[in-house]
């Protein structure tokens, strides 16, 4: 197994669905996002991937995951009219760097880690073999002192393919935002698993496998406080489906449960 260094830099492309996609991983276990990649011919399902933020401060590392498709090409990012090879990562950690510690490159630059260069002009690039057990120790320092928990990703290989276990449970939580369990529970047993938006429930229209599936929307999101507070599961929660979950993350602040009924158009 590889690992590769993916790119971001905010001036060259505004990533509006960072929140989004920060929420999908802490309500669901996991959440993909395609990125570019200049190592494409030799890159492969399973590589390591971290992500890491350039151009503006605070540059460092801001995700990790792994690659979980072969590269194939697709639209620029840019939305120029020309293609880039991509591929999918799955992530298990991903910070909002204006609102969250990152690792940052003074800390990368330190002893061995210096071999790399942590501020590439592309993305996709492979990790010096020498210089990816220090930054693993490193990350997992910086997680634990975060207090950042996640689980482990599994894969097996055969010679006839690789595969990846997917289902088990990949959660993220940080301490600063973090989901209470027992306040989810205290929701659902008031308001049930239809969703408050488009009263959607997952076991009417799925049956078994969809028995007690659903997200939990904060009316105020948790990454605009900053800090722990008191939530009324009755007052300050709502269930919703993944769907709505995503629209109503789709405007900072978030629409309100009433906005986006608003919006929901007749068949």
């Amino acid at each position: 197994m590889n690992a590769y260094l993916f790119v971001w830099n905010p001036g060259k492309w505004n990533w509006i669905e960072l929140e989004q996609k920060i929420d999908e991983l802490q309500n669901s276990g996991k959440t993909t996002e395609k990125w570019s990649c200049v190592s494409y011919k030799k890159i492969k399902p399973g590589d390591r991937a971290f992500l890491t933020k350039v151009g503006s401060e605070p540059k460092g590392i801001i995700g990790a995951g792994y690659v979980i498709s072969e590269p194939s090409l697709s639209p620029h990012w840019s939305g120029e009219d020309k293609s880039v090879y991509r591929v999918d990562i799955e992530f298990q950690v991903l910070l909002n760097p204006e609102k969250e510690p990152i690792l940052t490159n003074d800390i990368l630059a330190t002893e061995d880690l210096s071999r790399q260069h942590w501020i590439p002009q592309s993305s996709g690039i492979l990790i010096k073999d020498e210089v990816i057990n220090g930054l693993e120790a490193l990350w997992s320092g910086f997680l634990k002192k975060q207090k950042i928990h996640f689980y482990s990703y599994d894969s097996t290989e055969n010679t006839a393919q690789q595969t990846f276990i997917e289902g088990a449970a990949i959660q993220v939580v940080q301490t600063r935002y973090e989901r209470n369990p027992v306040a989810r529970e205290k929701c659902l047993n008031h308001y049930g698993y239809k969703c408050s938006v488009c009263e959607f429930t997952f076991a009417d229209y799925y049956g078994t496998i969809g028995k007690d599936f659903i997200h939990v929307h904060h009316l105020t999101q948790i990454a605009t406080v900053k800090k722990a507070y008191s939530v009324d599961p009755i007052e300050d929660l709502r269930p919703v489906c993944p769907n709505c979950h995503a629209m109503l993350h789709r405007r900072v602040p978030a629409l309100t449960i009433d906005e986006l009924k608003s919006m929901i158009r007749s068949k």
